[in-house]
């Protein structure tokens, strides 16, 4: 399959080769390395990093007036500096808590993890069902247009809700984000058909409608926000979750003789013929339409490699070469000329935080120079764990080598005695800053924790490990 290749604003440029740096942490260095490790390292590292919290995602429990916890996470934790409290950060975004929520499930799933992963999606659940439910009928009913202007992007499903109530937040925001509706969707469908999470009635119905939603608005053709809540077009990356969402839905419906999907009747069908028609039109690319906001890398498509798994083999590794492209020594960009956390950007922007519309980001994108992108954290994990699966269907050692390599590049940017923020901490991203690079405000950020939690894991399968807690007992073969 000869898959287009785009050459637009945002054009790729030839790839270096991937390194690993000198790790921020002197004491990570002996798994910092190339060569891969060993089982007895693997789980030795796993160990060190608990022991410094590295991993501790519940320090980013939502918590109620009461100090109980709500469910949902926060994007960013608490650190050395404060609890994020103050900004927009400390909202609960799905696309974040549903990809954590798969993560603490998948790497714990009898223990609090997978406890914490239930509590997670049935807060979303409730919030949707409570907030969002009315909103989506009116659309799916043709009483409510939203592929509007931004004046419309409220009108859609929220994305993003105040984690310590379980409240819709008022403020404006773009809310044009299918990838996250897809995230729940596919999230909510692994738990049930793991056992871990039976369906409810009333969550057969959200579902019913989530689905209907993405139906009637035309998803495969939908400029949205994407990943990253940008610029407006057709990307591949909310295109890969919802397809990602259909195909585990039908599974459920497979696995449950006599159960009717609760939409209109061939909304699956439909929504899968669609998305599959887009992604072969655009993928590896991440934006072909519209050309002024093309893309033809960008990190967001590494999760329909890993956890999705919605593109094969041979499409993944178009997308990992592409991925090469914007790969810096320290972590990944999300694409090439992103402006967003760019060279010196707390001093150009007084609110780092601030939500822009597309003609803001315009104005924004013109101060950026390629290089100066910041490098964020959460791609070489996922990267990492793709191969790692690549490794265990195919045992080719080469990919096994990758899967090393990018853990230990994953490994090399835990935060160093010196950030601000706190030692030994997952990084949002790195960025320059009075000619520096250095951890951005959003530090430590859950989403790469969990991330960085699903690499060990698989790093731990690959090499004959069970991928168990290290509170739990297993037999390795």
């Amino acid at each position: 399959l000869k898959l287009p290749f785009v050459s637009g604003p945002w054009g790729a440029s030839a790839a270096m080769p991937v390194k690993v740096q000198p790790p921020f942490q002197p004491a990570l260095e002996k798994f910092c390395r190339e060569e891969p490790l060993s089982l007895d390292e693997v789980l030795e590292v796993k160990s060190l990093l608990e022991s410094k919290g590295s991993l501790d995602y519940s320090r980013a429990k939502c918590k109620d007036s009461r100090g109980k916890s709500t469910g949902p996470f926060s994007a960013s934790a608490a650190n050395a500096k404060g609890d994020h409290s103050g900004s927009s950060m400390f909202g609960s975004w799905l696309r974040d808590n549903c990809i954590i929520a798969y993560g603490i499930w998948l790497t714990d799933p009898d223990g609090a993890g997978g406890d914490d992963a239930v509590a997670c999606l049935n807060a979303i659940a409730t919030f949707l069902l409570t907030y969002q439910s009315h909103k989506m009928e009116l659309v799916i009913n043709g009483h409510k247009a939203v592929k509007g202007d931004e004046k419309t992007w409220m009108d859609r499903p929220h994305i993003r809700f105040i984690g310590e109530t379980g409240k819709e937040d008022t403020k404006w925001y773009n809310h044009k984000q299918n990838d996250a509706l897809g995230y729940f969707l596919w999230a909510r469908c692994q738990l049930a058909l793991a056992g871990k999470m039976p369906f409810t009635g009333e969550h057969l119905k959200l579902c019913g409608q989530l689905f209907d939603f993405l139906r009637v608005i035309e998803c495969w053709d939908d400029l949205d926000a994407g990943h990253w809540e940008e610029h407006s077009a057709q990307h591949a990356s909310s295109l890969g979750p919802v397809l990602a969402a259909t195909r585990s839905f039908q599974q459920v419906l497979r696995t449950n003789p006599g159960w009717l999907f609760p939409g209109k009747s061939d909304t699956l069908t439909l929504l899968e013929t669609k998305l599959e028609g887009a992604l072969k039109q655009i993928l590896p690319n991440e934006v072909i339409t519209p050309y002024r906001n093309a893309k033809d890398a960008d990190g967001a498509l590494i999760f329909l490699c890993y956890p999705l798994d919605v593109v094969d083999q041979a499409v993944g590794a178009q997308i990992l070469e592409r991925i090469e492209t914007i790969t810096g020594h320290i972590a990944v960009c999300r694409y090439r000329k992103d402006s967003y956390w760019s060279k010196d950007y707390k001093e150009l922007y007084a609110d780092p935080t601030k939500h822009f519309t597309d003609e803001e980001l315009k104005e924004r994108d013109a101060n950026i120079k390629i290089g100066e992108e910041a490098q964020w954290c959460l791609f070489d994990p996922m990267i990492s764990a793709y191969y790692g699966k690549l490794y265990q269907r195919t045992k080719k050692e080469d990919f096994l080598k990758k899967q090393q390599l990018y853990l230990a590049r994953a490994l090399a940017a835990i935060t160093g005695d010196d950030c601000e923020f706190g030692a030994w901490m997952c990084a949002e991203a790195f960025y320059l800053a009075k000619g520096k690079w250095q951890p951005n405000d959003n530090t430590p950020l859950v989403w790469t924790m969990v991330d960085l939690k699903m690499a060990i894991y698989e790093m731990e399968i690959s090499l004959g490990g069970c991928g168990k807690p290290s509170s739990s007992s297993c037999t390795v073969s």
